[in-house]
């Protein structure tokens, strides 16, 4: 599902300027995809909308415990396994946005890409 051209182009940007990811997501915390972006040589090789719906409710299970910490809002998540890394952005209380790494990609430009878009996502996300 595409919500609008600017955010589906936003994603778009997020992916081509982080070497070696493979997409992006704009996803609920409800697990319902907003928009995503993943490069072609990836559309066939990976579900980028079933990994991010499965990691949104462990996303909700996170935020739970930091505020039961007494942590304050979390604004970043890095998940770094074997075979790839996943950086997100929390948007709101309601969104996220997500970015796919293989292995020995820079994790610092993608979660800079992420923090530096987040006002465009929101801002569609709201006028959308």
């Amino acid at each position: 599902m595409t919500m609008t051209k600017p955010m589906h182009e936003t994603l778009q940007k997020i992916v081509e300027n982080a070497p070696g990811s493979k997409g992006a997501i704009l996803m609920g915390f409800d697990g319902i995809t907003v928009d995503q972006y993943v490069r072609p040589e990836f559309v066939d090789a990976m579900d980028i909308e079933s990994m991010a719906m499965e990691f949104s409710f462990r996303f909700l299970e996170l935020r739970d415990a930091a505020k039961s910490l007494e942590m304050g809002a979390i604004s970043d998540i890095t998940l770094k396994a074997e075979y790839g890394t996943v950086v997100v952005r929390v948007l709101s209380t309601e969104y996220f946005v997500a970015i796919i790494l293989g292995d020995g990609t820079l994790m610092g430009k993608s979660r800079w890409l992420l923090r530096s878009n987040a006002n465009a996502l929101n801002s569609d996300l709201v006028n959308g």
